[in-house]
C-alpha cells in the first residue's frame, strides 16, 4: 500500500508532531525531564520514516519492528509523563494547562491505538483517528457565546468535554463522536466532535463505534483530511 500517504500513519506522524512541539516548546508546567522525553521523541520520529516509507501491507506492517518501537519509546515517555503527574497529584489550573493535558493524552492515544488501526480496518481516512459513542450528561450554554453548548459526556470510562453548535441535544442523548486534537474555544477545551446530530439508540453500547454509517465516516474522514495537511 501507499504507506506514504495512509491516512493512518500520517496522523500517527502529526501526533509525534504535536509531542515534540510539547516537549522542545517545554509547555509542561510541571517537574519534569525533559530530556528524557526529548530523547524518546527523537527516536519515535526516526522510526515514522520507517513506517511512512515502507510500503507495506497494513498486516504485514503491524508486525513491523519500527511500529513496534514507536510503540515502546512512546510508551516510555507515557511513563515518564504520568509519574511526573503523580507525583505532585497535578491538576491544571487554566484552560491553557488543560488544553496541553488533553492533547498528550491525545497523543498518546494515538500511539496506542495505531497496531490496532492497522489491523482492524482497511485503508480509509476515516478509521485514522477513533470514533466512539457516548451519552450526555450535561449541558450548558457556553458562557460569551451565542450558539455554542459546553456537553459533558461519558463512553463509559471517562468524561469527555465537548463543545457543539448542534441543536437538540440534551442530557441522556446519546451521540457519535470522533476523537480530534482537542481545541480552546472561548476559554474552554473541546476534546472532540459529535459525528452529526442524529441521537442513537440506547441498543448500542457506549464505547467503541462498530459498522459506522457511511454519514458519519465522511464526517470523519473530513476532519482526518484536516489533521493530514498538516504533514504536507
Amino acid at each position: 500500500m501507499d504507506t506514504a500517504k495512509d491516512a493512518r500513519i500520517l496522523v500517527l506522524e502529526d501526533a509525534l508532531r504535536r509531542l515534540s512541539e510539547l516537549v522542545s516548546n517545554r509547555k509542561l508546567k510541571f517537574h519534569i525531564d525533559y530530556a528524557k522525553l526529548s530523547k524518546t521523541i527523537q527516536k519515535a520520529g526516526t522510526l515514522i520514516y520507517e513506517v511512512k516509507y515502507s510500503y507495506l501491507d497494513a498486516k504485514l506492517l503491524a508486525d513491523h519492528s519500527a511500529v513496534g518501537g514507536i510503540a515502546e519509546e512512546i510508551g516510555a515517555f507515557a511513563g515518564t509523563y504520568h509519574a511526573a503527574v503523580s507525583a505532585i497529584s497535578f491538576r491544571p489550573q487554566s484552560s491553557k494547562e488543560t488544553l496541553i493535558t488533553a492533547e498528550v493524552d491525545y497523543c498518546l492515544r494515538i500511539v496506542d491505538g495505531f497496531r490496532r488501526r492497522l489491523l482492524d480496518h482497511e485503508e480509509d481516512p476515516g478509521f485514522a483517528v477513533d470514533m466512539i459513542v457516548v451519552e450526555v450528561s450535561q449541558v450548558q450554554p457556553l458562557e460569551g457565546s451565542k450558539n455554542l453548548k459546553l456537553c459533558r459526556c461519558t463512553d463509559g470510562t471517562r468524561i469527555w468535554q465537548i463543545v457543539t453548535n448542534l441543536e437538540g441535544i440534551s442530557p441522556s442523548s446519546r451521540l457519535a463522536c470522533a476523537l480530534l486534537p482537542p481545541v480552546e474555544m472561548m476559554g474552554v477545551v473541546s476534546e472532540a466532535m459529535f459525528l452529526g446530530g442524529d441521537t442513537l439508540p440506547e441498543s448500542i453500547g457506549l464505547g467503541p463505534l462498530k459498522n459506522p454509517s457511511s454519514k458519519l465516516l465522511n464526517q470523519s474522514r473530513a476532519q482526518v483530511a484536516q489533521i493530514a495537511k498538516r504533514m504536507t
